[in-house]
């Protein structure tokens, strides 16, 4: 039975921590909560509808074990049927390739397919920088680095997320694909700390496409069981601006089963 998220295991598997029981699922994500890049893998896991279950990690005292499936200790990384998958992007072609029978998560034109993937590399190289080059100078508070990021990161999103939405309101339409799959934690969790007034990411009055796609992927089930809330997303936050990156937020135990979306 599915964890529910109030007991979901934040805390990490340590160095010194031992390994994690046997699955008995036919997969397993090495994952950490607070990572994008795991988040997008995740959601990824529950579209398909595939049981999984996961395995926090503690980023900075990595266990033993991660290494022995992943050669740089990092998550996400995906086990299934001996195989060992790293690289989020990679995990989620892999489920796609591996599950679309179940549940496709690209579109069905080859044609859409390929304006999907074009997306998704621009996001890579445009927008995901762009959003480090404001977080990086707010953790040393830094507001000319933090301004001059900013300034970026605003043409970025103007460009590839706010007019590619079209009459949205997702990228794929009416209905979510893969981009949004792949582009959701760097644009939610910027929301986020715009809205706590932490660093003022989306102002509302210049991106009202972005913000009527967040509302709209924040009703989406497989979205809904991965989700950060907001008070451990900024507790998170603070923590890697202090140097003390808390790993343990709201955790009871580092094993649980993969959400379901209802």
């Amino acid at each position: 039975m599915a964890a529910e998220l109030d007991t979901m295991a934040l805390y990490g598997y340590e160095t010194l921590s031992g390994s994690p029981p046997a699955t008995k699922k036919p997969i397993r994500l090495f994952s950490m909560e607070y990572c994008p890049f795991a988040e997008r893998t995740r959601m990824a896991l529950v579209k398909t509808g595939v049981e999984h279950d996961i395995v926090n990690v503690h980023l900075k005292n990595k266990p033993l074990f991660l290494h022995e499936h992943t050669p740089n200790g990092q998550v996400p990384t995906l086990l299934h049927e001996g195989h060992s998958i790293y690289e989020s992007e990679v995990i989620v072609e892999y489920l796609e390739n591996r599950f679309r029978d179940t549940a496709s998560l690209y579109p069905a034109d080859p044609a859409q397919r390929a304006l999907a993937r074009l997306l998704i590399t621009q996001h890579g190289t445009k927008v995901l920088p762009a959003y480090y080059k404001v977080f990086t100078p707010w953790r040393s508070d830094d507001q000319a680095g933090i301004d001059a990021g900013l300034q970026v990161w605003y043409s970025a999103v103007e460009t590839w997320v706010e007019q590619k939405l079209g009459d949205g309101p997702f990228f794929g339409g009416e209905k979510e694909n893969i981009v949004d799959i792949l582009v959701w934690p760097w644009v939610y969790k910027p929301d986020i700390l715009t809205r706590h007034a932490i660093i003022n990411y989306l102002p509302k009055e210049r991106f009202p496409k972005t913000l009527r796609y967040i509302q709209a992927m924040r009703e989406v089930a497989y979205v809904k069981v991965n989700i950060a809330s907001d008070e451990n997303f900024i507790r998170f936050c603070r923590g890697v601006k202090e140097g003390k990156p808390c790993f343990n937020i709201g955790s009871k135990h580092p094993f649980y089963e993969g959400p379901e979306a209802q």
